[in-house]
């Protein structure tokens, strides 16, 4: 709830604005700058740009290089969880290859763009039958990648 508190100082009334009212301010004024900071509409050198940026990461994911993939997620996301905290998540059990990267949609005022990621998988130990029978496995992928200080970000769900 946004608060006003009055005081009255002898024939003056003081009006002073109280700490959440400020805050929501000054996030309200992030919120519109980070918006403004994005394109309205992804030009093809813009979207190549994104498409790179989603390329390098995966190159990383390809070579099983977490700590070089923790480079691409979003600032946010690497105050809340450390390089260390973000190895310790994965332990990869599939050799994975880049197929395709596509912009599917944009969204200017949330500074986020969805993208379809193409990827051929395949387990590196072949500890079943069923993963030898498997062999490589399509599959298509949506990653939200974010616009935040003029590059792109990945947006992993913590």
């Amino acid at each position: 709830m946004l608060v006003k508190i009055v005081s009255f100082q002898g024939n003056k009334t003081v009006f002073e604005t109280s700490k959440l009212m400020k805050s929501a301010f000054f996030g309200l004024i992030s919120l519109v700058m980070v918006a403004c900071s994005a394109p309205a509409k992804l030009s093809e050198s813009e979207e190549s740009v994104l498409i790179q940026r989603v390329s390098e990461r995966w190159k990383c994911l390809e070579g099983n290089d977490y700590a070089c993939a923790y480079e691409y997620l979003s600032p946010a996301f690497r105050t809340v969880f450390s390089r260390e905290m973000y190895l310790n998540r994965y332990i990869s059990q599939s050799d994975r290859v880049l197929t395709g990267v596509k912009l599917v949609a944009y969204d200017r005022d949330a500074a986020v763009a969805s993208v379809r990621v193409g990827v051929m998988s395949r387990p590196l130990k072949n500890t079943s039958s069923a993963s030898r029978a498997v062999a490589v496995t399509p599959s298509n992928l949506s990653e939200a990648w974010l616009w935040d200080g003029g590059k792109w970000w990945y947006h992993e769900n913590p």
